[in-house]
C-alpha cells in the first residue's frame, strides 16, 4: 500500500537530493541522490520490500509528472502552439525516461531501506 503523503515527501527529497548532489558530483551525482531519497522513505515507510519499492516508485514518478507539467507550460508561453506541441511529446519521452530510470533508481533505495528499518 503507497503511503501517498510519504511519497510526496520523497519526491521532495529526491528533487534536492539530486540537484545537491548533481551540482557536485554531476550524473553520478544525481542517480545517487536518488537513491539516498529512496532509502530515506524506505526508512520512513518500514514495512516489506515491496512497500518500500512501491513508495520509491511513486515519489519518482511525481517527480515525472512536475517536471512534463512544468515543460508544458514553459513550451506553450514562449512558442504557442508549435511549443505546447513539442513540450508534449518531450513530455510524454521524459516520463517514460523518468520511469523507467529515476523511479527504478528510488524505488530501489525505498526496497533497501524498508529492509534496514525491519518494521512490519
Amino acid at each position: 500500500m503507497v503511503n501517498w503523503t510519504l511519497a510526496f515527501v520523497g519526491f521532495i527529497m529526491a528533487v534536492v537530493l539530486s540537484n545537491v548532489f548533481g551540482y557536485f558530483f554531476h550524473s553520478i551525482g544525481i542517480g545517487v541522490g536518488l537513491f539516498l531519497a529512496g532509502i530515506i522513505v524506505g526508512l520512513m515507510v518500514g514495512g516489506g520490500v515491496l512497500t518500500g519499492f512501491g513508495n520509491g516508485l511513486v515519489a519518482g514518478a511525481f517527480g515525472a509528472i512536475v517536471i512534463s507539467i512544468i515543460l508544458l507550460i514553459g513550451g506553450t508561453i514562449t512558442a504557442g502552439l508549435v511549443g505546447f506541441t513539442t513540450a508534449a511529446v518531450a513530455s510524454v519521452t521524459w516520463i517514460v525516461y523518468i520511469f523507467v530510470t529515476s523511479g527504478f533508481v528510488v524505488g530501489v533505495g525505498g526496497a533497501i531501506g524498508s529492509l534496514i528499518s525491519g518494521k512490519n
